[in-house]
């Protein structure tokens, strides 16, 4: 996985080493964090792009992110049912 900051600086440390090193960083300057994590995925036609956020807020004094973003192709297969019959019997 390739992780970036909000700036594009990319992240070159592994994942848990630099949210480790971000933590204690910030703690050894006397701030309070609290640290959240998201995903979300938007669908657009045939891709899938997916985005993993690690946010790191200090308490009155703003905050910084880690970013991660994806794409897949999906494969899409239509199973569908039309008034009770499913679609093998037309």
């Amino acid at each position: 996985m390739i992780w970036r900051k909000f700036n594009g600086d990319p992240i070159d440390l592994p994942i848990m080493e630099a949210v480790e090193s971000a933590i204690k960083r910030e703690t050894d300057k006397g701030f309070k964090l609290k640290v959240c994590i998201g995903t979300d995925s938007q669908v657009k036609g045939s891709e899938t792009e997916f985005a993993t956020v690690i946010v790191f807020l200090r308490e009155g004094h703003g905050g910084f992110m880690f970013i991660h973003n994806e794409k897949n192709k999906t494969a899409v297969q239509y199973q569908g049912t039309h008034a009770g019959r499913s679609s093998e019997e037309y």
